[in-house]
């Protein structure tokens, strides 16, 4: 076995037996962590439903995490594009832009299928329910 699994295999040992601990520790690691972002508001803004709410999210990624990101986005900058020429803000805000469009782009999926779907009346009525939960969170007032 590898030393990279060997880690790995303690790390996920550590997390089964002991959680508590993981939590802690993990929250610890966070707390050292630089922050970016957000830019800027990316916006799933429909011109038939105005926004009503920005929601800022954020992600603890790994290195691999964000070079895969940073990939993704990299593809639609343009073929002239050489990796050397991008600044820090640059992959900052690609980084950034490209999880918000993920985000974006499986919500929008969602809602189609959702559209399309027949509920059954307790599925409607959980629907219903989450519409309520979400007008009274988003109402602009801070609880």
């Amino acid at each position: 076995m590898s030393e990279r699994n060997e880690d790995r295999a303690a790390a996920e040992f550590v997390a089964r037996h002991f959680p508590e601990v993981t939590r802690f520790l993990a929250e610890e690691r966070r707390q050292d962590l630089p922050v970016f972002g957000p830019s800027e508001v990316f916006g799933g803004v429909d011109d038939l439903e105005p926004a009503v709410a920005v929601v800022r999210v954020a992600f603890a990624l790994t290195r691999t995490q964000l070079v895969t990101v940073l990939a993704m986005a990299f593809t639609s900058l343009g073929p002239d594009r050489a990796p050397e020429s991008l600044t820090d803000d640059e992959v900052r805000n690609e980084v950034e832009a490209q999880l918000a469009a993920e985000a974006i782009i499986e919500v929008d999926r969602q809602m189609e299928q959702d559209e399309a779907t027949v509920f059954s009346a307790e599925q409607q009525r959980a629907m219903d329910v989450l519409a309520a939960a979400v007008d009274r969170a988003f109402r602009g007032e801070t609880s």
